[in-house]
């Protein structure tokens, strides 16, 4: 067995080495102020307070929380546990004096307001992180029908609940008072379980996965308003990039699939596609005859799911609720949008979205996107690739802890959020920058229009007609009728041979006192190759077809009257669907959707700091001498005048004067991290011995 020898050195650690946890934030606090990128917080980052911590260095305590990985403890205990002994090194890194301790971080969200920061939030999401160039990079792009590239947006609000714990109540206790009662409001939150919510409204490019708008929102939020707000800054961003609006794309949930959400689309300019929400749709005969006579194609898919179909409805005029007002008070107007139905088998007895027709889950949705350019079953494939999106933003909450709590004050908690988010975008913008695949377009490929196959003649049938059958009691009505049974499942009436029969009919008149006949029959010519037709019927007619009539209750009969002379157009429906048919042919092209891996550039940018080690030498001036404390300065400070911006900055920013000296030890990708490149730049300390196995290492002096 080989010997194993042990050496121990004691003594005082080492002050100026960065522990291991921290060298990555230590890392990427130079690469943010190498840049100016800090200098550039400085002027946008605006919390109004007399005195303290200005706004960038509280983003900078609360970014160094969010890099240091894995989130197991809250603000507090991680700047004693980890960043209290190495706060002055850290800052130092950023250009400033001190790093805002746990508790100044928390008073100054407490001051935080709304409208200053919502100034810089595009800013700070798009242009700090440096995404721009990944935007711009065929990768990221959808292709459509003629090859043209569209950026695809994914909007998608999340409620983050808050639960209360019990407070006592009691006369000789004071009156409650929970941190939590600005943060939140009632509301629905779904399957979390809470007593109030805060609304966090999100929109990620679906195919760079950088995000491009947050803000919270008390309770369940305005929906209308919180829609503009992303919309003005997608507006903002495609403009920077100088990427037509026209080809740009926003795909929402059935949650905005009203007309006030169309509008506010259709007057930013941005396509969209979501979901319908009008049930009636699904029972107007004429959208129900538009699905029975289309050509139905199959969707290109994963193959893990069921088999989709799409078809084009037409072009559909959507109009308002009565009671539903602008913002302003003033009324919608009407808004035509084009519409689309997905389809596919199920054994499901309720539909989970959509309606179910005869064995058949149907969706339909709103595309604001030409048929020509974006073919049904590509418009139905790019609506359910948000189904992968999910799966990103739950990761992203993980990764950025988007839900943890760090301000009780709600627009504190959003400029956590934005820190947070910022995160996000530049793990991905710098991985990309690591490793930038080829800028060539995917390859494209010919489009195959597949008909559907097995789709049953006649469908869907009469949904309202099914629906006021089903609720007969058809034992009590076949008690007689021997042989003839009634398919819950299918809804269906059946002869004794098993052939199914319709109602085609209701009688004018009650032949009883609450008691009207309805007529069933086969369809002409339904029962000529019928082994037991001469037993059946007493015609001898060869045409003849077997009929029967049954007596139900004059409230299911009247119903049921008036919706067949509404679906033989004898009668117009209440509310007429205006609908005007689709006739456009596709491009060649096959849809082609983006090819970029958000999840490997981040996972290419953890690389960079593999066995990285650090090191802070400091040399700072001496502090100048104590002014009398019993005399003001000048005029301005005996009148206690508000600091400008700029001076309130300077207050923490390091001296010129100071001398920053960084050992850095790591791989080549750190040194190109850095901007270093091997190459040693002079510092006045002694250059440090090259660790082992290391083939880049650099100092910096500020």
């Amino acid at each position: 067995m080989a010997r194993v020898q042990r050496k121990f050195t004691g003594g005082d650690e080492d002050p100026a080495r960065i522990p291991d946890e921290l060298v990555t934030v230590a890392c990427l606090l130079q690469d943010l102020e190498a840049p100016g990128l800090v200098k550039e917080l400085e002027g946008r980052l605006k919390i109004r307070r007399q005195g303290g911590y200005p706004g960038v260095d509280i983003w900078i305590a609360i970014f160094v929380y969010l890099a240091a990985g894995p989130l197991k403890q809250g603000l507090r205990p991680f700047w004693e546990r980890k960043v209290h002994r190495h706060a002055e090194k850290l800052a130092a890194l950023a250009g400033r004096k001190k790093m805002a301790s746990s508790s100044s971080v928390s008073r100054a969200l407490d001051d935080v307001e709304t409208a200053l920061l919502r100034e810089a939030s595009l800013w700070m999401l798009t242009v700090a992180p440096g995404v721009d160039e990944l935007l711009r990079h065929p990768a990221v792009f959808a292709y459509d029908a003629f090859g043209n590239d569209w950026h695809v947006f994914d909007y998608d609000p999340t409620a983050e609940a808050i639960r209360h714990r019990a407070l006592p109540v009691d006369e000789s206790l004071p009156d409650p008072i929970r941190r939590s009662e600005d943060t939140g409001a009632p509301g629905y939150h779904g399957r979390k379980r809470g007593d109030i919510q805060y609304r966090r409204v999100d929109m990620r490019h679906a195919g760079a996965g950088v995000w491009v708008h947050s803000h919270l929102h008390r309770g369940n939020g305005d929906g209308v308003v919180e829609l503009e707000l992303a919309a003005n800054d997608l507006v903002a961003l495609m403009q920077r990039l100088m990427h037509p609006l026209c080809r740009t794309l926003m795909r929402l949930d059935g949650e905005h699939g009203y007309v006030p959400e169309y509008t506010v689309l259709r007057e930013a300019g941005i396509p969209f596609i979501t979901g319908v929400n009008r049930p009636k749709l699904y029972e107007d005969p004429d959208v129900l005859e538009r699905m029975r006579t289309a050509t139905w194609y199959e969707v290109t898919d994963s193959l893990s799911g069921p088999r989709r179909y799409a078809a084009d409805i037409g072009v559909v005029t959507l109009h308002p609720d009565k009671k539903t007002r602008r913002p302003d008070g003033s009324k919608y107007e009407p808004v035509s949008v084009r519409v689309v139905a997905s389809a596919y088998r199920t054994d499901a007895t309720k539909a989970q979205r959509g309606c179910l027709l005869d064995g058949y889950q149907v969706e339909l949705f709103a595309v604001d996107a030409p048929g020509d350019v974006w073919p049904a079953p590509d418009a139905v494939a790019l609506f359910f690739g948000r189904a992968g999106q999910e799966n990103r933003f739950a990761q992203e909450d993980r990764e950025a802890a988007l839900g943890r709590i760090v301000s009780y004050h709600l627009p504190g908690q959003e400029f956590a959020c934005l820190v947070g988010l910022f995160l996000m975008n530049y793990r991905i913008a710098r991985g990309f920058e690591q490793e930038p695949p080829p800028a060539v377009r995917p390859p494209p490929r010919l489009r195959v229009r597949r008909a559907a196959e097995g789709m049953p003649e006649g469908w869907p049938g009469d949904p309202v007609v099914t629906k006021l059958l089903s609720k007969l009691d058809w034992p009590a009505l076949l008690a007689h009728k021997e042989g003839w049974t009634w398919d819950a499942a299918k809804c269906e009436l059946r002869c004794h041979d098993g052939r199914p029969v319709t109602v085609t009919s209701v009688r004018p008149v009650e032949h009883a006192k609450g008691r009207t006949s309805l007529i069933f029959r086969r369809p002409t010519g339904g029962c000529e190759d019928c082994d037991a037709r001469d037993g059946c019927l007493r015609s001898e007619r060869p045409a003849a077809s077997k009929h029967l009539e049954l007596s139900a209750p004059t409230e299911v009969a009247a119903p049921l009257r008036a919706r067949l002379a509404v679906t033989r157009g004898k009668a117009k429906p209440k509310r007429p669907v205006e609908m005007t048919p689709i006739a456009a042919d596709p491009g060649i092209h096959a849809m082609i959707t983006p090819r970029f891996l958000p999840a490997a550039a981040r996972r290419r940018f953890a690389e960079i700091f593999r066995d990285a080690t650090m090191k802070v030498h400091m040399e700072l001036p001496p502090p100048a001498p104590l002014r009398p404390r019993l005399v003001c300065a000048d005029e301005a400070e005996r009148q206690a005048r508000r600091l400008s911006w700029a001076r309130r900055n300077t207050w923490n920013a390091l001296p010129d004067e100071a001398v920053v000296g960084v050992d850095v030890y790591g791989g080549a990708d750190l040194g190109r991290f850095l901007g270093l490149d091997g190459a040693r730049a002079s510092t006045g300390y002694p250059a440090p011995p090259t660790a082992p196995g290391s083939n880049c290492d650099g100092t910096q002096r500020r």
